[in-house]
């Protein structure tokens, strides 16, 4: 197969077209210019025209402003004057009450005439300060008329007046500085107002030509615009190196969807395809190979599905399908497995023969969303499950969304069980193959909740991987399996215990100190305890797991591999992780009576482990058959229904005191 450019260089008519249309949008733009150019000059006059016509309007506001507040101050002054003379007659309680809210109501219509000043405070201070003395004298006149009537009328004429003059002054003069301002403001705009008489026929004469001339070349090239504003539409709606619909299209194709099935009974279903291992692609051969590969597989999938469906390139090697109209879920999964054999065939890609492999998710609106984003959301949800899970192909469920409300709130439930003790532990045995007899127990956690009783930790503990909470649940299983150790030492019960590690426990630089610490506290040696880390949670972060695991088996624990050949873990890893036993994956153990690719695997496994000097445990063992098969491999120990079903410690003691330590003696 031969492989398609990734760009395609522009043709010789391409670039006449472009330089057409450059000159065109060059006149376009001078037409433009000039006419914003007599605007801005007619802007120019009418901003100033408004700025003076405003500053007119603020004076002329503030004239009347001060007037009136001159007009109120002349109306107590004359109030003040005329209560002083009735005062001097007659000083009774009444008169001066009027006449004390008169000064009062002076002073307020001098602050009220300050303020129009802005923040002239010495001003105010001052004009204030002629009140008071204005009514200071008052006081000293009408002490004057209680002692000697015969001279108050000249005091008043030498003392009080005096005052009351130069408040009314102070009153008279910022009337006429504001009224002389307002009348120069007005001639200000008058005179705009002559210039714009002429300026702006002149200015729009202009601009009209302008405007014609513009319209004319405008005109020549709206055809052009119309194709390219086309062309953009394009490619804003469709992916470069594929050709199919990007993102914004798809979404927009899913909405109208939507809309058409909720006028009648049809169900749209949203595919999100992700390649796998399309990064090692990318990574060894390089980006044109990955070019090749995602332009194979738009075109591949393209045609397994039906003319009304939409494929997409989200991006990256993310891909989805768009089916308007599909009859449930069935009927989606069944064009999902024409779109995977549409990938199988491997890819031709410079002389490269390449397979790709595929993880579909899928969502169904009415059942798994009623909005695109929704779709967009669950359909992720459950490719990226698909992809754990390894199988292909998964139809959303709720029980796949680790935020759904429900979830979350188990997740704060587990939060106050890890404290209140909510949280038990059992037991399932481990037997030695050759002696037959029980060498250890693994603890498995359970939740006894108070209103939903026992909760499996399939519900549970993927939640708490996902956050720090894994933290606090791992230390409370180890602490509460080594009491456990601790009590079954004490009645003379030597017993292993097995507890389950994750990811980001080896990620955490105190859980080292956070074992041994637990191991001091409950007074159990080192070698009673063996800690079950998963192939996944090293391959995390290989160089942190082998410091981490390296101190843990330095101090004595027993470390062991589970579910050995599920995950990825390479030879090159293995031979160099301080680690001391290897469980065999129970989906190989389960069928290596019935499979013989299954019975190899696990021959390999156990000869594998050998060569490297480890212990071989083999869990699922739920027949006779498949312990006989093992034990003929040369497995070392074993544990699974067949043997004992996980039981809590009080049961585990009797079961074990019955047999006496050894199950088929």
């Amino acid at each position: 197969m031969t492989s398609q450019p990734t760009a395609v260089p522009a043709s010789r008519e391409r670039r006449t077209a472009d330089s057409a249309g450059r000159r065109l949008r060059l006149s376009a733009h001078t037409a433009s210019a000039g006419l914003v150019a007599v605007l801005l000059v007619l802007t120019v006059f009418s901003v100033g025209a408004a700025i003076t016509n405003a500053a007119a309007a603020t004076e002329a506001e503030l004239s009347v402003e001060v007037s009136e507040l001159a007009d109120a101050a002349e109306q107590s002054l004359a109030m003040q004057e005329e209560l002083v003379d009735d005062l001097v007659v007659e000083d009774d309680a009444g008169t001066r009450a009027a006449y004390q809210a008169a000064a009062g109501a002076t002073r307020e219509a001098l602050r009220g005439i300050g303020t129009a000043h802005g923040e002239d405070l010495q001003q105010l201070e001052r004009w204030l300060g002629l009140q008071a003395r204005y009514e200071a004298t008052v006081a000293e006149l009408l002490d004057v008329a209680r002692t000697d009537p015969t001279v108050a009328e000249e005091f008043e004429e030498e003392h009080v007046e005096v005052h009351f003059d130069a408040v009314e002054e102070v009153v008279q003069a910022e009337v006429w500085e504001h009224r002389s301002a307002a009348d120069e403001a007005l001639a200000d705009l008058r005179g705009a107002h002559q210039v714009l008489l002429w300026v702006t026929p002149a200015v729009f004469g202009v601009g009209l030509a302008l405007v014609a001339w513009c319209t004319t070349v405008l005109h020549r090239s709206r055809r052009e615009t119309a194709a390219r504003a086309e062309e953009n539409r394009q490619q804003a709606l469709h992916d470069a190196l594929t050709g199919l619909p990007n993102r914004t299209l798809l979404r927009q194709r899913a909405a109208a969807a939507l809309d058409a099935a909720a006028a009648g009974p049809g169900t749209v279903a949203l595919m999100l395809i992700d390649l796998d291992r399309f990064k090692e692609i990318n990574d060894t051969l390089g980006h044109a190979y990955g070019d090749v590969v995602l332009q194979v597989v738009g075109e591949r999938l393209l045609g397994a599905v039906r003319a009304t469906d939409t494929v997409a390139r989200l991006g990256g090697d993310e891909f989805a399908i768009l089916l308007p109209n599909v009859h449930g879920a069935d009927a989606a999964l069944e064009l999902a497995a024409r779109a995977q054999a549409a990938m199988e065939a491997p890819i031709e890609a410079e002389g490269a023969t390449l397979d790709v492999d595929a993880s579909i998710g899928i969502a169904l609106s009415g059942v798994d969303g009623g909005d695109v984003e929704s779709l967009l959301r669950n359909a992720d949800i459950a490719m990226y499950s698909a992809k754990d899970r390894g199988v292909g192909v998964c139809v959303f469920d709720t029980g796949l969304d680790d935020h759904s409300p429900e979830r979350l709130g188990l997740l704060g439930e587990l939060r106050r069980a890890i404290d209140s003790g909510e949280l038990v532990l059992h037991y399932q045995p481990k037997m030695a193959m050759v002696s037959e007899e029980v060498c250890g127990v693994e603890a498995l956690v359970r939740w006894q909740h108070p209103e939903r009783g026992i909760i499996p930790p399939a519900l549970f503990i993927p939640l708490a991987e996902r956050t720090p909470l894994i933290h606090p649940l791992t230390r409370y299983v180890i602490d509460t399996a080594l009491a456990q150790c601790a009590r079954w030492q004490a009645e003379g019960r030597t017993l292993q215990v097995a507890v389950n590690v994750s990811a980001r426990n080896l990620l955490d630089d105190g859980f080292v100190d956070d074992v041994l610490e637990l191991l001091v506290r409950r007074g159990v040696p080192a070698a009673c305890l063996e800690l079950e880390v998963t192939e996944s949670a090293i391959m995390a972060d290989p160089a942190r797991a082998q410091q981490i695991l390296g101190r843990l088996a330095d101090a004595g624990i027993t470390l062991s591999i589970d579910d050995f050949g599920a995950g990825y873990t390479s030879l090159a890893h293995l031979k160099d992780l301080p680690i001391h036993q290897l469980k065999i994956d129970r989906s190989f153990v389960a069928s290596m009576t019935t499979d013989r690719s299954d019975a190899l695997i696990v021959r390999a496994v156990v000869e594998l482990g050998h060569n490297l000097g480890l212990t071989t445990v083999a869990e699922g063992v739920e027949d006779e058959a498949t312990w006989q098969r093992l034990r003929a491999a040369g497995c070392d120990l074993a544990q699974g229904y067949h043997l004992a079903r996980p039981m809590p410690a009080s049961e585990l003691e009797g079961w074990y005191d019955a047999t006496r330590g050894v199950l088929r003696s």
